[in-house]
């Protein structure tokens, strides 16, 4: 029967696999890319795939099936909050596009989640990508906005300088351990909490206690954070660097709105000079689109821009 139905792992994982790398190739991330590396080569036996941590990612949500044939793709994925779900994965083969497939399978999910009591829905899709952008739209679901990430590996990573002219370099300092819950507030009012994906930040993301400093140790983990204040000593801005073993480098800036243009230069200078005396890994920066200031600066130090998505959310009725 043609149209849609529930994945089912024991048979159409391989082919599901084809279809997202087709349509996606090397734009998928990690766990997709993973999934092709390690078993792409098809040759285990197809039960199999449902024992796999990674492609068992796919079991909520539903294929479109013409004549046998699995020609569209589409995902739920649960999170740490209850009720909140991402929708990932949405691909229909080239040859079978504008025949509604794309719409069918996002109902399909749509359904799901009310069957599970959810209340919210969230997406990306790549931003000019306008006829799936009008899609979402058509269904209700609203943008939040754009994330750009940029990336650089550390032998082409470049110096910038902290201050420009007649400029008086703010005073950074590391981020004290009893600061974290303010560091968490200077990050939330920075960034809309949706726009971290696929979580929204814990609010003890900030937090470095001596247990956290162990399992950090534990686990071949770093992370490290200066700030910038103003008089009263309120932090104004931030920027940290999330390492682990084996990974990219993750750097995070965020700057208070009302300091924004003003002290972004000397805290990514400050993050650069820091991951000088790091493992040489890549560099990760995920940041808003619409931030020119920092993209400029980022291009300054050689930094390049691999994707934008933007953030789309759905308010389901109660």
């Amino acid at each position: 029967m043609n149209g849609p139905r529930p994945i089912n792992l024991n048979r159409d994982v391989p082919q599901i696999i084809k279809l997202l790398e087709l349509v996606f190739g090397r734009r998928l991330g990690g766990d997709g890319q993973r999934l092709f590396n390690s078993e792409a080569g098809m040759s285990q036996p197809a039960f199999l795939w449902r024992l796999s941590p990674i492609s068992s990612k796919l079991a909520l949500g539903y294929v479109w099936e013409e004549d046998g044939r699995i020609v569209g793709n589409a995902t739920l994925l649960a999170t740490r909050t209850d009720g909140r779900y991402l929708v990932v994965n949405v691909a229909v083969h080239p040859d079978f596009r504008r025949r509604g497939i794309a719409r069918g399978l996002m109902e399909s999910l749509l359904a799901l989640t009310q069957e599970r009591h959810g209340r919210q829905i969230l997406l990306q899709v790549v931003k000019d990508n306008m006829a799936a952008i009008n899609l979402y739209q058509s269904m209700q679901f609203k943008t939040i906005g754009s994330m750009t990430t940029w990336r650089c590996s550390m032998t082409r990573l470049r110096d910038i300088e902290a201050v420009i002219g007649s400029q008086h370099e703010p005073i950074l300092r590391e981020l004290a351990r009893q600061e974290w819950q303010s560091a968490y507030q200077l990050d939330t009012a920075c960034l809309q909490p949706d726009l971290n994906w696929p979580e929204p930040l814990p609010q003890d993301a900030y937090k470095s206690g001596f247990w956290r400093r162990m399992d950090n140790l534990l686990n071949g983990r770093h992370a490290e954070a200066w700030v910038t204040t103003n008089d009263a000593n309120q932090l104004t801005g931030l920027v940290g660097i999330w390492s682990e073993w084996g990974r990219t480098h993750q750097v995070t800036l965020r700057v208070h709105p009302a300091w924004q243009r003003k002290i972004e230069r000397p805290l990514l200078a400050k993050a650069i000079r820091r991951l000088h005396y790091l493992p040489r890994r890549n560099i990760r920066l995920d940041h808003p689109a619409s931030d020119e200031f920092v993209n400029q600066l980022l291009r300054e130090a050689n930094f390049q821009p691999r994707r934008t998505l933007t953030h789309m959310r759905l308010d389901m009725a109660a």
